[in-house]
């Protein structure tokens, strides 16, 4: 049986582009997560050492994470 002539569609994957209101928010949302668990991990903020040496890593990793989202 021959198919000469019969178009086949084929799907095309491709990412879905984000609009930029999307990518500022996000951002914004990210990089003031960060910005708040750096200022409680200030050194006259209360709690441990342990506890504040933990909140500015994750303050730094949300920082990261805002760069490579508004990057993306």
């Amino acid at each position: 049986m021959a198919t000469a002539g019969v178009n086949i569609p084929v799907e095309v994957h491709t990412e879905p582009q984000e609009c930029l209101t999307c990518r500022i928010v996000g951002t914004g949302a990210l990089a003031g997560v960060g910005m708040y668990a750096l200022q409680a991990s200030r050194p006259r903020a209360p709690g441990s050492v342990i506890g504040k040496r933990i909140t500015a890593g994750v303050g730094v990793g949300f920082l990261v994470a805002s760069v490579f989202r508004w990057m993306k």
